[in-house]
């Protein structure tokens, strides 16, 4: 008979847990102490021993870390045991690679060890977003040059529930091997033939996806779950690709979103809408929330910097480490659902996410929030670029590039401009473009809905 362990979300009682995870990461600190560059140097300027860190409280103790830190020497954040024995805690798995908006990603490793805790952690989402196993999943996420947590772990996430996946393979074709690479049509046609019951990839390719197989005529009655992450996703644009999907077959399709982060190799995922973001895997991840400037705890409920401790990692492991955005953390048990762990429950928002145009602060998820809901749509990109890029002092210019549905009605472009208007105070002018427009197909699979073009004549 198979043993089982207790199931870490909903069998463990709130002391069972704080055990659990507090012997968990007096396992990882052991290590950290002991083979850990970048925190051993920590440790040494701040004349920290092992003793102080005895509880999940101490590690308040600690400074933050931040990504500059991570990306400066990601080397220095891997373990490296001194004549450690070639096993599981040891081999290196595989690597993935944070999406960095500068310079060359920086690698993020993972053991043997921290696999079998992807699969577990991967597993762990699926259950919570519902998924059995009946289920099948369409992969829309590309094939990338960096390999990133996207869509290799789709591939695992499948693996470790027993069911089936099939890559649809998008985005741009390699030179060397195009045939390996499909386009919007032979997805659709994918679509149909696999007939899949979960759609995953990033909102703003789905959104195209379903768009596209409304103008072919193409029915999917088989999908009932899409999951999406990678970028910001309002509540228009939820009700918009519902109806979408319902318009195409689908029967009371639920969509849930994930905060994704390399950090994780997976990400804090929804059991309903408007429960929060559940971090699926808490014997393996703390979650703080904390002031962003003064770095002190915030209380449960108040937005706040969030931080992200490895408990039980092997490769690449990391102590309060801010993972750039601020947002509301909450413990305990789900009312919805009944996990015990931590949920973020506010959409989470960038520290320095926002840009400034024509004198004004304009946050980009706003924009997309008034966006995204316009049926005739299927995909966007706002331009911040000066009127003329020759002269510095040059007045601001916000272009949104738009790629409409067929037969969209002629006055879409001024109703935009007002939507966009009212929503960020800044009047943008309204294009209409193809989806081939070098700068929507130039966009990688981590869509950013605004790019500013003065940094990079700058």
């Amino acid at each position: 008979m198979t043993q089982t362990s207790p199931d870490i979300l909903f069998d463990l009682d709130a002391d069972a847990l704080t055990a659990l995870r507090r012997a968990r990461l007096e396992q990882t600190l052991d290590r950290v102490f002991a083979a850990h560059p970048h925190y051993r140097r920590k440790f040494a300027e701040l004349r920290m021993a092992r003793a102080d860190l005895q509880s999940l409280g101490d590690l308040r103790r600690l400074p933050v870390t931040t990504k500059a830190d991570f990306m400066g020497d990601p080397a220095s954040f891997q373990l490296r045991p001194e004549g450690a024995a070639d096993d599981e805690e040891t081999v290196v798995w595989d690597v993935m690679y944070t999406t960095g908006s500068s310079g060359a990603p920086a690698p993020f490793v993972s053991t043997a060890y921290d696999f079998v805790n992807i699969l577990a952690l991967n597993r762990n989402m699926l259950r919570l977003r519902g998924v059995t196993a009946g289920d099948s999943i369409l992969n829309l996420f590309p094939l990338t040059k960096y390999p990133h947590g996207a869509f290799i772990r789709v591939l695992h996430a499948a693996s470790s529930m027993n069911i089936p996946v099939v890559s649809a393979m998008p985005g741009r074709a390699n030179p060397r091997r195009p045939e390996l690479n499909n386009g919007l049509d032979e997805v659709v046609a994918l679509a149909e033939r696999t007939r899949p019951t979960i759609l995953w990839g990033v909102p703003s390719y789905i959104r195209r996806l379903i768009g596209r197989a409304e103008e072919m005529g193409i029915a999917l009655p088989s999908v009932r779950l899409v999951f999406v992450t990678g970028e910001g996703f309002g509540e228009e644009a939820r009700a918009d690709l519902v109806a979408r999907l319902e318009r195409l077959g689908a029967a009371s399709p639920w969509i849930s979103v994930s905060y994704g982060a390399t950090e994780m190799q997976g990400g804090l995922v929804e059991c309903a809408h408007g429960s929060g973001y559940h971090n699926p895997a808490p014997d393996q991840f703390l979650f703080e929330a904390v002031d962003p400037e003064t770095h002190e705890p915030v209380a449960d409920g108040e937005e706040g910097l969030i931080l992200l401790t490895h408990l039980d990692r092997r490769g690449t492991v990391m102590l309060r480490y801010a993972l750039g955005d601020v947002a509301r953390l909450a413990r305990g048990t789900c009312p919805h659902c009944g996990a015990r762990t931590e949920r973020i429950v506010s959409m989470p928002r960038r520290v320095d996410g926002l840009v400034k145009i024509k004198g004004m602060l304009v946050n980009p998820q706003a924009l997309v929030d008034a966006v995204q809901g316009e049926p005739a749509l299927l995909d966007f990109l706002a331009v911040v670029e000066k009127e003329n890029p020759a002269e510095p002092l040059s007045m601001d210019r916000l272009r949104l590039r738009i790629v409409a549905a067929a037969g969209a009605d002629a006055a879409l472009e001024q109703s935009l401009a007002a939507r966009v208007q009212r929503a960020i105070g800044v009047t943008p002018h309204v294009e209409r473009t193809t989806a081939d427009d070098p700068l929507l197909a130039g966009r990688g699979w981590k869509v950013q809905p605004l790019i500013d073009l003065r940094k990079a004549k700058a």
